[in-house]
């Protein structure tokens, strides 16, 4: 990651971009979603100074500190089960919990190998992280490490910083503290270990013990009921703490495919650049707060606004100017569908433009502006697909609408133009997510 995003964005971190403590929880296959949060980090012009982590937080934290963000994603971009594991595609299937994929005979076989003294033979994963993770680089950092482990033998967890960790056994530690239960267990020095969520599968507690003010906290899982933030915050004794939760998940804690890690890697760097108020949006990722709609509908004749109108049902009245059509015709009746009175014409008409591209499932992963969000839908719709569509929200709702913007798209078609500031932020996250490099071409359409 070589600039922050836009000068305006260090100008608007200044504040934030003191020092920061992040804590990754565990989750297994999920573990991509991580690096692709600090990646964002990274672009936010956020200094980091520590990382602590449990399970394959663990190996987050020290591969990072190690060879860096780009290393770790393309790692994880790249990962597949076979790297990690010797196991069949049988007992693959079933730890990931896809038992109807397996007749009796496979599904005997593999819970044979799950149930065995031994476990799962996970030497691939050695090798993989001692390719991940040089320990002398970690030692010579600046960032600080922090994982948890859970000792079997004597039934008490580990808190182990960098400098408690014996020279020479960085990886045996990592590798102990993201040992999952179906694993073969990680000895060391004669004592058996198990994975470090056993005890703490969110650690933030270790940020605490080092006394750090301004954290950012991973929670992959996000099992907490109620207010997440609410629950982190009973236990931080006043540090500021900001909760990233993965906005969608995909596959199990045990899907390790890189097609898989590609979308956690994506989510993750978006759910934070929301999190953090770069990108708006309810259900998608949209930068900037403009109204396209009413720009356009307000560029209309006064004849192709009224007919615009009694898509809707409305009367459009005749002699009006174009802002009495949209803001004492249209938004009344949007606020009424939506339920929502007073709120603000650019959120509302946001909200649902993200509800319709929900409903027509437009690809979620990637940042919109509200003008290349409502391209998308006008450009997506076509009213022959929902010929026999009978969801009674289409019918009452989303039909007059999509009616409504094919009209005024007909009437006056125009290109959904980025801005500077969203061509150079879009630019950004494809270069840092790597989409330029591997994804473009593939299942995500990128440019609006």
């Amino acid at each position: 990651m070589k600039r922050v995003l836009l000068v305006s964005l260090i100008i608007l971190f200044a504040v934030t971009a003191a020092s920061v403590a992040v804590v990754f929880s565990g989750g297994g296959g999920r573990g991509a979603y991580e690096v692709g949060v600090y990646g964002a980090l990274l672009d936010l012009g956020l200094d980091i100074e520590a990382i602590y982590g449990s399970s394959v937080g663990a190996i987050n934290a020290a591969g990072l500190i190690s060879e860096g963000f780009e290393a770790a994603r393309d790692m994880w971009c790249s990962i597949d089960y076979l790297e990690l594991m010797n196991a069949s595609p049988h007992l693959y299937e079933l730890i990931q919990g896809n038992l109807l994929s397996l007749d009796t005979m496979e599904l005997a076989s593999a819970m044979r190998t799950l149930t065995s003294e031994n476990g799962i033979d996970i030497e691939p994963m050695r090798t993989k992280m001692k390719e991940m993770i040089v320990e002398e680089k970690v030692r010579a950092s600046d960032i600080e490490l922090g994982i948890v482990l859970y000792s079997l033998t004597v039934m008490r967890p580990y808190a182990m910083y960098k400098n408690l960790i014996p020279e020479g056994r960085l990886v045996d530690f990592v590798l102990a503290s993201a040992n999952f239960p179906a694993f073969t267990r990680e000895e060391i020095n004669g004592e058996v270990f198990i994975d470090g969520g056993v005890y703490s599968n969110f650690p933030l507690f270790m940020a605490r013990e080092k006394g750090h003010k301004e954290v950012v906290a991973v929670d992959l899982i996000g099992m907490y009921l109620g207010d997440s933030l609410a629950f982190v915050n009973m236990f931080t004794d006043g540090m500021n703490v900001t909760l990233i939760e993965p906005s969608e998940q995909y596959g199990t804690v045990m899907t390790f495919d890189s097609e898989v890690s590609k979308k956690y890697l994506i989510c993750g760097y978006l759910d934070t650049m929301k999190t953090f108020g770069v990108l708006g949006g309810s259900t998608y990722f949209i930068f900037g707060e403009d109204d396209p709609l009413r720009d356009h509908f307000l560029s209309l004749d006064s004849g192709s606004r009224i007919a615009a109108l009694r898509f809707l049902g409305l009367t459009g009245v005749e002699g009006e100017t174009a802002e009495y059509h949209y803001y004492r015709e249209f938004i009344p009746w949007l606020e009424s569908i939506a339920k929502k009175p007073h709120s603000r014409t650019c959120d509302l008409v946001t909200e649902m433009l993200e509800e319709m591209a929900s409903f027509l499932q437009i690809e979620r992963l990637v940042p919109y502006s509200p003008l290349s969000l409502m391209f998308e839908v006008i450009t997506t719709f076509s009213a022959d697909d929902f010929e026999s569509e009978r969801d009674l929200t289409y019918l009452t709702r989303y039909r007059k609408l999509f009616a409504f913007l094919e009209f005024i798209y007909s009437q006056k078609p125009f290109a959904a133009e980025p801005s500077p500031e969203f061509r150079s932020f879009e630019e950004e996250f494809q270069e840092s997510v790597g989409l330029l490099e591997r994804i473009c071409s593939q299942q995500f359409h990128i440019s609006h």
